[in-house]
């Protein structure tokens, strides 16, 4: 080291972080901001020891030192790409100052990232092999690519793989360029500064031994996970707070990395990212002290022994039969056996994951302890609020408009505006499964939440939801966790027996190729085909399949009588009826525009403050108002005087994972697997007639017999073409499979449904794959058909693939979701402000810490594309403002700014659905109030 302790290094006169002037430092040394991450890199694997381990496996480098080493080595090089005269022409000024007159122009256009990465293969890759630095062998010098894209690609998307010219010209060369030769010269003196400073000869020396071969293949797999790690410490280590602007050339480097070692120690404590210590075996009373009796399958996850090391359980049963605490507790034994660090909570859609956040707080706090604050302590009133500020600080952003390349800071800054994104990267999170998802489909971040779900618990809730482009898209997530050796859980009331063996073979593929077994066989096929059942694989028994029937809690256990209705008026008049007679209602329907013509309809026979609107195009502080109404008036807690003769209209929203109660429900005609969750919102909970809350052991409910009723087309055994459409128009395009429909009609015609004995034969009736269908609707069931396979397909060509290492093949990942973790409609998300005078403000501006969060929605991007524009100068000046403070400049949203009017409030903006579907340029109004959400003020769609 101490020949590397001389001052005036030409490496050390490249600036790597700037910012405008503010009485600080002007600017960060490169070399210093390359060690801050290292540092950063370094301590979090020292800190992750299951994860440390298991790179040791997937390596071949089986000292963890050594491993470590390996990896701060390769993360102290991420940015070779601001060497760059491109990258130091941004300050022209300030890079005169440092390395003299340019001697020519800077070529733009290509980011720091992927210049970082042409550096290494165009010039590095000859030069290291000339010196043998880890052997000559082809294969060698392919896999250190993968090192090279994965920590070069710390923005969180690989650098572009296509040649870079003029990388490096002659000397003489004074035309464009983007490296001159004194730019690669500082930085291949940085990289062997840095091999010699980090790398031990035996480091090296076990790179050289390692088979080719397998060290290529091991490089392509590790490389996703690396990726992350190193956007991940490139965040911490620009954390200004901590890691201060250095600018002095003349600072002895050997110092600063001692110091930045050690700053790296609060960096990363301010985080809470690192995995807590192994948790201590707790009972299942200390877990849930409000359960008094466990349910079998409480019971069964509580006694049911297992193995260590990936495994997948699959748990199915009713609703309402306490799968999620069933979940938790078996999620807590595999932490204490080692098996995991922590977990992530997949729910279908925002509103079922707020509604988790309350429900499990307190488990939080038993499983965590003093250490709960690095779990989402929050419920759904405040969502993020107390946990912002408990993961990775970042200190204000550079702000400096002169810098093409987006910066850490403002990369990190991003992110963490999205709140869904957050619970990711803590020891415990909840969200929608989307996020999860996103970790194996090409698009920015994907690293980051691969390495956040490493090691942990994968809970997916409601899995039966995920259609044939998600169920796709979860095969791959389950391949990609399994490989890292983390395990999973998913759970479902309705699960069909074909997408049951296909999670599974897909947890057993990547497993297996985990344990680096000899032979590859696949997982025994389940044959079971009870209900309910638990079902359960481990890697370290891969010929053995439990597969184990449960009984079901007797609360839940019951018969439904069924109603089903096409006359409309007659129906209308049933639910009025029902409401005269003080019970509480809900009919959920398949569309918003279906929802707000049942709210039309019927406030003209009941008072419109008894009617409680819940769908998803609400501003999203108002959603969760909503959902706290819901709840207040139907769920647990509920009272008879606050039931007493409440409707709610509602969409998909509240079929899954809300807890409500209502005494009289009605379905719109739906897929089965819907219609029976829908049913698990009538008489949820045991109540008195009128409506009191039972809870004392062996309770039963004075409501007399449950009924459900469902509205649908005329039944007809040999149904048109048009039999869906002509009477449900809106619907039919919801649920374009009108077999898969007509054949949960057909099922729906009996006179009563028993579950869970019925719930297997019901979904199998529908889904399984001899099914007879009427002649009629044999071309939607083919169009349908024809869609899955296409979807599965695009599920495949836009997820990411293990065997190609962390690399970009269909897509520009310039955004967080390119490849979309939901196939459907193009939406964009909303953000409503509101005028007053010429101050534009959030339409939730009572949100103080996250106003504009609380005020967005998502809607479809055919209906609207711009807002219209501000001709006045001063409003103009103020949307630009704010736009400028929001992630990415605005760029992926729409700004919408309202008039206040007396209904609410109204806006014009440009993207109308054309009579083709396409958007135009013509302009629209919106209008937007507290009870309806926000509508085509002409048109609803």
């Amino acid at each position: 080291m101490e020949q590397y302790t001389t001052r005036t290094l030409d490496f050390m006169r490249y600036w790597g972080k700037a910012r405008p002037s503010n009485g600080g430092p002007e600017f960060h040394c490169l070399a210093f901001h390359a060690l801050d991450v290292a540092a950063v890199g370094k301590l979090y694997l020292e800190k992750s020891p299951a994860l440390t381990g298991w790179l040791c496996e997937a390596t071949g480098i089986p000292d963890r030192e050594e491993l470590i080493a390996w990896v701060t080595f390769w993360l102290s090089i991420h940015d070779l790409g601001k060497f760059s005269f491109s990258f130091q022409g941004q300050l022209p000024e300030l890079a005169a100052s440092l390395q003299g007159p340019p001697h020519g122009s800077p070529l733009t256009g290509v980011r720091h990232d992927t210049l970082g990465y042409a550096l290494w293969c165009d010039v590095f890759e000859p030069t290291l092999s000339s010196e043998a630095w880890f052997g000559a062998d082809e294969d060698v010098h392919y896999g250190l690519r993968c090192w090279a894209k994965a920590v070069t690609g710390h923005h969180g998307q690989p650098p572009s793989n296509g040649p870079i010219t003029q990388v490096v010209p002659s000397r003489s060369s004074r035309g464009l360029t983007h490296f001159r030769q004194q730019d690669v010269e500082a930085a291949m003196s940085f990289t062997r500064l840095m091999r010699d400073w980090l790398l031990p000869d035996t480091v090296c020396q076990r790179i050289a031994k390692l088979d080719p071969a397998d060290f290529l293949a091991s490089s392509e797999v590790v490389s996703w996970w690396v990726a992350g790690i190193a956007v991940l410490a490139d965040w911490i280590g620009s954390n200004t707070e901590v890691f201060n602007y250095l600018n002095d050339p003349e600072a002895d480097i050997a110092t600063y990395w001692l110091e930045a070692q050690a700053k790296a120690h609060r960096a990363l404590a301010l985080t809470g990212v690192v995995m807590p210590a192994r948790q201590k075996l707790l009972s299942s009373s200390d877990l849930f002290p409000g359960i008094a009796k466990l349910s079998p399958l409480q019971l069964w996850t509580d006694q049911q022994a297992l193995e260590t090391g990936p495994q997948l359980h699959i748990l199915e049963d009713v609703t309402g039969a306490g799968k999620t605490e069933a979940a938790m507790i078996l999620t807590h034994r595999l932490m204490a056996n080692g098996s995991a660090d922590g977990f992530f909570l997949g729910l279908p859609s925002m509103a079922t994951a707020n509604a988790m956040y309350g429900r499990l707080a307190e488990f939080y706090q038993v499983l965590f302890g003093s250490d709960a604050s690095l779990a989402l302590m929050h419920g759904q009133r405040t969502l993020v609020e107390a946990f912002a500020n408990s993961i990775i600080r970042t200190g204000p952003a550079e702000h400096d408009k002169r810098q093409g390349d987006e910066s850490a800071t403002q990369r990190c800054l991003s992110w963490l505006a999205d709140h869904n994104k957050r619970s990711l990267l803590c020891p415990a999170g909840v969200g929608t499964i989307d996020q999860a998802l996103l970790a194996v489909l090409q698009s920015k971040h994907q690293s980051l939440r691969l390495l956040g779900l490493a090691r942990k618990v994968l809970v997916v809730d409601e899995v039966h939801a995920c259609d044939s482009y998600m169920q796709g898209t979860l095969e791959n997530l389950l391949t990609f966790h399994a490989r890292a050796g983390g395990s999973a859980i998913l759970m479902s009331a309705t699960l069909p027996m074909a997408s049951r063996t296909a999670l599974l073979n897909a947890f057993a593929k990547g497993a297996q190729a985990q344990t680096q077994a000899p032979t590859k066989t696949r997982a025994p096929e389940p044959a079971l085909d009870a209900f309910p059942l638990a079902t359960t694989w481990a890697a370290s028994q891969p010929q053995r399949l439990v597969e184990q029937a449960i009984a079901t809690r007797e609360s839940v256990r019951r018969t439904l009588g069924l109603r089903y209705f096409s006359d409309r008026s007659l129906l209308v008049q049933e639910i009025v009826a029902a409401l005269k007679r003080g019970q509480c209602v809900a009919w959920i329907r398949n569309t918003v525009a279906d929802a707000l013509d049942a709210q039309a309809e019927l406030s003209t026979y009941v008072d419109l403050e008894t009617i409680t609107l819940f769908h998803a195009r609400f501003a999203l502080g108002d959603r969760l108002d909503i959902e706290d109404e819901v709840l207040k008036k139907f769920g647990n807690e509920s009272t008879p005087a606050l039931r007493r003769g409440q409707l709610l209209i509602a969409t998909q929203v509240v079929e899954q994972s809300l807890d409500i109660d209502v005494d009289w429900l009605v379905s719109d005609i739906a897929p089965i697997d819907r219609v029976l969750q829908r049913a698990g919102r009538l008489r949820r909970h045991v109540r008195t007639a009128a409506g009191e809350r039972l809870t004392y052991p062996g309770a039963t409910d004075e409501r007399g017999p449950a009924c459900l009723w469902v509205y649908g087309p005329v039944w007809t055994e040999q149904p048109s073409v048009s039999w869906l459409k002509d009477a449900l128009p809106k619907a039919s395009f919801v649920y374009p499979n009108h077999a898969q429909v007509w054949l949960s009609a057909k099922a729906l015609q009996a006179s009563e449904i028993s579950m869970p004995d019925d719930a297997r034969k019901l979904i199998e009736g529908v889904f399984g794959s001899d099914i007879d269908e009427p002649e009629g609707l044999t071309l939607s069931s083919t169009k349908a058909l024809g869609k899955h396979y296409s979807d599965v397909s695009q599920a495949r060509m836009n997820g990411i693939k293990q065997g190609s290492g962390y690399t970009r093949t269909n897509f520009d990942w310039t955004a967080d979701s390119v490849a979309p973790s939901r196939l459907g409609e193009e939406s964009v998300e909303v953000l409503l402000g509101v005028w007053h005078g010429d101050e534009l403000q959030p339409l939730r501006q009572d949100k103080v810490a996250h106003p504009w969060a609380y005020s967005t929605l998502r809607v479809a991007r055919r209906l609207i594309n711009e807002a219209d524009p501000e001709v006045r100068p001063a409003r103009s000046a103020a949307i630009e403002a704010i736009k400028a403070g929001l992630p990415s400049g605005g760029k992926w949203l729409v700004l919408l700014p309202m008039e206040p009017t007396p209904s609410g409030f109204s806006a014009s903006a440009i993207g109308a659905p054309s009579t083709n579907g396409q958007p135009t340029k013509s302009a629209v109004l919106w209008h937007y109030s507290r009870t309806t959400g926000l509508l085509l003020a002409k048109q609803v769609t």
